[in-house]
């Protein structure tokens, strides 16, 4: 290993974080979730059953706008990386982007004929949004690997970011779905009335806005205290860094079993309103219930995922949850079309179906975050081969993942969507019950398959808590033996 990157920088602080930090870190990710829960949760059956675009053309918009901002994200994180201020490398990210994000935002969802001119205007407004947000959240995350080094911190860190996201998720879910998309008259379903978006922009572009500044400023003076980044000597080109590490043995386990983590995450969270209005039958008054069982979910993996950890390590952790989110999913659905199920529409059949749909989303948040945490460690694998660190191409490199699972989730929703015959603006009530049994069964297999498959791929990950404290004691010992005259 070369001592180049470790002689002028210390061990980033292995000590218990202060809460202030590990709240403003988080905080930040309230972004991420208000992002999430506009195009994943409602933008499709937006732009699908509200102003009557095709579904596979909605999905391709995502899919496609997520693939052009996926690749882009290894280059943001190579350059957050890169950057050399006063204020450190990751804050002038956060403080640049904020206003233009919150803006975009807005723009996405003031207005049908704002979006509705072209299918490319809508396609350059998405990646606008998606790209911003990606120029925010790969800067915000790649200081988890700076502030501290700890194992269980980061996990902690991890945590608070994961909570604040669902948090900013929530609050927008929740409104949307008690106020903004709630219709007065019984007769209408407030999803489909195109009335409330404007202002669910609105409150999402405001949040967002307050959050990524709230975060930025909350963390300025600890990350100020930070030993400094390395001088970068010169070494491998940009691209030829980036490719070094797609080809780390750990991130290429971590990235096969994450990939399809996020998939089912992405599948479940995509397909809700399709499937609460099409196969559940449920009503404005129930769907406002929604966000609470995601709130007990997110609250529930918060508090269990720590411990988790300290039992069974990250990456035993996420297998074990993937297998057992597979398996709560299925349930509901082969009760249903058995008849094994309450009367469709009723209160007993909400919340029979929250409570199943509470565990599913527990373990998948759990898992999701165990795939997050365990990044960091990659950091300090990288550093010991190859003597740099590059923080933020990894964590650029895990969202890229992301993205993509999350692409070829919303995909399949959106073939599931065409293929069950919602491609045209139809009333639940309209719908046949043969093809609600059909879709029910499809997904409910889809989501066993996907979860098996990030399983497998998670069981190839070999970093767990041993080796990455020697990893450590050996970076100390280097450190040590450079500072020596």
């Amino acid at each position: 290993m070369t001592g180049t990157a470790t002689q002028a920088r210390a061990a980033a602080p292995s000590e218990k974080l202060p809460f202030r930090i590990k709240l403003s870190h988080g905080f930040g990710a309230a972004t991420m979730g208000v992002k999430e829960a506009g195009l994943t949760t409602f933008f499709m059956i937006y732009y699908n059953q509200v102003l009557g675009f095709d579904p596979r053309l909605v999905s391709l918009v995502l899919i496609g706008a997520m693939l052009i901002d996926a690749l882009v994200d290894p280059l943001i994180g190579r350059l957050s990386d890169a950057t050399r201020t006063r204020i450190g490398r990751r804050l002038p990210w956060l403080y640049g982007a904020a206003l233009p994000m919150a803006i975009a935002w807005a723009l996405l969802w003031a207005s049908p004929d704002v979006i509705a001119r072209s299918t490319p205007g809508l396609v350059l407004s998405v990646v606008a949004v998606r790209i911003l947000v990606s120029a925010c959240e790969i800067p915000s995350v790649s200081l988890v690997a700076e502030l501290t080094r700890d194992y269980d911190e980061r996990t902690t860190l991890m945590r608070y970011r994961f909570l604040f996201g669902w948090l900013g998720g929530l609050s927008a879910t929740a409104l949307a779905y008690g106020y903004f998309l709630k219709s007065d008259d019984p007769a209408k379903i407030g999803l489909l009335d195109p009335a409330g978006y404007a202002a669910f922009g609105l409150f999402g572009a405001a949040l967002i806005f307050v959050s990524t500044l709230g975060s930025a400023a909350g963390q300025h003076r600890r990350i100020l205290s930070l030993p400094p980044p390395p001088a970068r000597a010169h070494g491998p080109s940009m691209l030829a860094e980036i490719a070094l590490a797609f080809r780390n043995p750990a991130f290429v386990a971590l990235a096969s079993g994450a990939l399809f983590v996020v998939t089912g995450y992405a599948t479940m969270i995509a397909s809700t309103n399709y499937v609460m209005l099409y196969v559940w039958r449920l009503t404005d008054a129930q769907l406002a219930w929604y966000p609470a069982s995601l709130a007990v979910a997110v609250f529930g993996a918060f508090a269990a995922v720590g411990r988790a950890h300290r039992r069974l390590g990250k990456r035993d952790t996420a297998v074990a949850a993937a297998l057992f989110t597979g398996a709560v999913a299925f349930l509901p659905y082969a009760a249903r079309n058995l008849g094994w199920w309450p009367e469709l529409g009723g209160w007993p059949s909400m919340a029979l179906l929250f409570a199943f749909l509470t565990i599913s989303l527990f373990g998948l948040v759990i898992a999701h975050i165990s795939c997050s945490s365990m990044v960091a460690e990659i950091v300090e694998a990288h550093e010991i081969d190859h003597g740099t660190r590059i923080e933020g191409v990894f964590f650029a490199g895990y969202l890229m993942i992301v993205k993509f699972g999350q692409a070829l989730g919303i995909f399949i929703v959106g073939q599931l969507v065409a293929f069950a015959g919602l491609g045209e603006r139809i009333r639940p009530e309209d719908w046949p019950a043969g093809t609600a049994a059909m879709m029910a069964w499809i997904f409910a297999v889809l989501m066993i398959l996907i979860l098996i498959m990030a399983a497998v791929g998670l069981r190839r990950y070999t970093i767990d808590r041993a080796s990455h404290e020697a990893r450590l004691a050996a970076l100390a010992q280097s450190n040590g033996k450079a500072r020596e005259p």
